[in-house]
């Protein structure tokens, strides 16, 4: 699998520039009118490639990079790209990260990079390009990338940044440095642990004259980084971003207009993010419907309003003005979510709820959190717009320690509301899943209390080998029948206890 010393690799075909620039005009904020000759990044969707990867090695990984695109600490970072066979784990969408399988489709085209962006050991991976034109002083320059966090990562962080330099920077790696410390000009300040879709990361800032290199990365050691455990079943310790769609225009070559945020419908007494994570808005200011200032140099923040409202942005951006409305409704739904509570059971997280009047939902998700602030959907299931209805679902792999849960109801209109919060502690015991030989040829054997059953499945999710039992300690499987390459062992024991550990079979 790839990581910070077994990474992997992608690349992308050319487009023509036609779609480059439908592309590129669909990336910018609302309004805008980018043309791509704009863009001063090269290869900015990692298109372009030399050679397509063909294994997962590290020395593989290490040599294997988009075209105009370089790594500046000299190790792995990765470039995936869907022309890879699945089998070096290095292609698109089904890929290999540190820690497990991981599956993501490019934002745009057929390929992505990724990095690590925080390992809990000042460790780094970085991508370094060599702009087409250096920028000027005291210009106004507008830049974006969309990151996407691994899957099979255990952690999420923030950090995710662009750094502007008049050189090349490095990595000291010679001298056991694996990090490039600095002050990058675009670095977000949001923990970012969305593994399903493209968070995009932007900032405006002023040129200081001849920055002619991009580099991406976390240029942060791990005491400046915040960080948070969302996953517990993988042995990444680390948080391992893809990166898309990499972008740097001259702000007078565009239009930004302010940004609000989405209209959204939430209950009473929760809290919404209204505006944007765009960083370097300074010349902001907010108002409440009582033109009242609450805020400002921020792009964005938490309300939570007592009834139904609306707020202002008012911003000037290097001479662009500009400004943005966004309502928020309170209350105003048919939907009633109640009786929604939680229970341990069999070492999982039962969610239950009822609700009434369900008219135009389509679907529920089960959003959990470490914090009680930043929520991540980890299960959906569709509405059934019945007058009463009654709803459970089970987190069969919760957080080791206190966890928030909620419920999303979102209606087919777009509209959302939440139900209250509820609060969990758990504590999970440490796997006792054993399997060995591991790698193995002809059979392997699985040790385990109480084994209930045995699912072996390879990266595509496939299931090859399914066995019952009945409460065995231990059991040995012939396995001569399924095939080489990397599989998945999946052991439930006989209360519903769910274990997983990476086989290879040779």
């Amino acid at each position: 699998m790839f990581g910070l010393s077994n990474d992997s690799i992608a690349i992308k075909n050319s487009y023509s520039i036609v779609v480059l620039y439908v592309v590129l005009y669909s990336i910018f904020p609302t309004g805008t009118k980018a043309q791509i000759q704009y863009n001063l990044v090269p290869n900015y969707s990692f298109e372009e490639y030399t050679n397509c990867p063909s294994g997962a090695t590290y020395y593989e990984a290490l040599n294997t990079k988009p075209d105009f695109w370089y790594k500046p600490d000299k190790r792995n970072a990765a470039y995936f790209n869907s022309c890879a066979a699945e089998s070096t784990y290095a292609s698109v969408p089904n890929n290999g990260l540190n820690g497990g399988f991981s599956f993501q489709y490019a934002r745009t085209g057929v390929a992505y990079v990724s990095m690590f962006y925080w390992n809990n050991n000042n460790q780094r991976n970085y991508f370094q390009v060599k702009l087409t034109d250096s920028l000027q002083q005291g210009k106004c320059y507008y830049a974006e990338c969309f990151v996407s966090l691994g899957n099979s990562q255990r952690f999420a962080c923030n950090n995710h940044s662009m750094l502007f330099t008049n050189n090349p920077v490095y990595a000291d790696t010679i001298a056991g440095l694996a990090i490039i410390p600095a002050n990058p000009q675009i670095q977000s300040t949001q923990v970012i642990a969305d593994t399903l879709n493209w968070v995009k990361v932007s900032g405006v800032f002023t040129a200081q004259g001849s920055e002619q290199y991009l580099t991406l990365g976390n240029f942060k050691y791990d005491n400046q980084t915040t960080y948070q455990q969302f996953q517990v079943n993988f042995s990444s310790n680390g948080a391992i971003y893809y990166v898309d769609d990499v972008s740097v225009i001259p702000l007078d070559s565009i239009t930004l207009q302010a940004d609000a945020g989405e209209d959204r419908v939430i209950t009473a007494g929760d809290s919404v993010f209204i505006g944007s994570y765009t960083t370097g808005l300074t010349n902001v200011v907010w108002y409440n419907s009582s033109g009242n200032i609450i805020a400002t140099n921020t792009a964005g923040f938490y309300v939570q309003p007592a009834a139904s409202t609306f707020y202002v942005i008012e911003q000037n951006v290097c001479g662009q003005y500009s400004k943005d409305t966004v309502y928020i409704t309170v209350g105003v739904v048919p939907l009633v979510i109640k009786n929604y509570e939680l229970k341990i059971k069999n070492e999982g997280v039962v969610n239950k709820w009822i609700t009434l009047n369900e008219i135009n939902v389509s679907h529920f998700n089960v959003q959990r959190s470490s914090n009680g602030i930043e929520f991540n959907t980890i299960q959906q299931t569709a509405a059934k717009n019945n007058a009463y209805n009654e709803y459970s679902i089970t987190d069969a792999q919760p957080l080791n320690g206190v966890s928030y849960y909620r419920i999303e109801a979102v209606d087919k209109d777009g509209k959302i509301t939440y139900s209250k919060t509820e609060k969990v502690q758990i504590k999970i015991d440490k796997e006792q899943l054993t399997v060995f030989p591991n790698p193995a040829t002809s059979v392997v054997n699985i040790v385990s209390p109480n084994i209930q059953q045995v699912i072996i499945y390879d990266v595509t999710g496939r299931i090859v080998f399914n066995r019952q039992l009945n409460g065995v300690d231990n059991t040995q499987l012939n396995i001569s029948g399924i095939g080489k390459g990397m599989f998945f062992v999946k052991v439930t024991d006989k209360k519903g206890h769910i274990q997983t550990q990476k086989l290879m079979i040779q």
